[in-house]
């Protein structure tokens, strides 16, 4: 890796390309990763330069460094395990997000009512002056951020939310306790970058990648009332579908 009139330091460089590989399985979990010396040579760097990058790397808990055995890559289980859901159909929805709540803890940043952001309020086909009842909730998996959660609630549906209640249950749980029944639901998945709110939060640098998933939940009568902006790390989120052929549904090309 030559050095180059990158303003981004050396080190850093050889730290993202380290994690890329380490969130897509480049290493085996159970078996050291190659030496300092070894990715030196192979980066084209000093060990020092290694050295830092390695750091970072064990600051975000991605490897373990034992003394006499070597660095590992750490296990990822856990997160793999949410990353698995494939979500079809609104059960399958609410199944992936209970597995989401079991497997991590909350803590309510804040709970407040007021105008919401033009971009939420023309999504849910709402005045810009109305006020909304707003959640800001973060999401730990194994004592690190996982999301930041921030949802829009009609008052007739979230007027009644307490905080002892977002710190431990999940918000689609409050929202069909308070009389809500979900009919559809619309989501979006976008690729952004952290501002200041997000990076505090997240416990990451500002301009970080990270996944936005937004939620739309509309009842009976086609009217949204609830919207959620879920902003993930991009390195602890996948999202998976899939797709199968129906009977009698093949799409045949015309003919020219």
């Amino acid at each position: 890796m030559a050095e180059t009139s990158s303003p981004t330091p050396l080190y850093y460089r050889v730290y993202a390309v380290l994690r890329e590989r380490i969130v897509r399985g480049y290493y085996s979990s159970d078996t050291p990763i190659p030496s300092e010396a070894e990715l030196a040579d192979s980066f084209s760097v000093s060990r020092i330069t290694i050295r830092k990058a390695m750091e970072m790397l064990t600051k975000e808990r991605l490897v373990t460094r034992t003394r006499g055995r070597g660095t590992f890559v750490s296990d990822r289980s856990r997160e793999n395990r949410l990353n698995r859901a494939v979500v079809s159909n609104i059960n399958g929805l609410f199944s992936y997000l209970n597995t989401v709540g079991e497997s991590t803890r909350l803590k309510v940043i804040n709970l407040d009512k007021g105008e919401a952001p033009p971009r939420i309020c023309a999504s849910m086909n709402i005045s810009p002056q109305a006020e909304l009842v707003r959640s800001v909730r973060v999401r730990a998996l194994d004592g690190r951020p996982y999301s930041l959660s921030i949802a829009y609630l009609l008052p007739e549906i979230g007027g009644s939310l307490k905080r002892e209640d977002l710190a431990t249950t999940n918000m689609i749980d409050l929202v069909q306790q308070s009389g809500a029944v979900v009919e559809k639901v619309e989501q979006t998945l976008t690729a952004t970058l952290a501002d200041d709110y997000a990076a505090k939060h997240l416990k990451i640098p500002v301009g970080a990648p990270l996944m936005l998933v937004t939620r739309l939940f509309f009842d009976a009568q086609g009217k949204a009332f609830y919207a959620a902006e879920i902003f993930y790390c991009a390195d602890r989120y996948e999202y998976r579908v899939s797709l199968t052929r129906e009977d009698g549904k093949d799409f045949a090309l015309g003919s020219h």
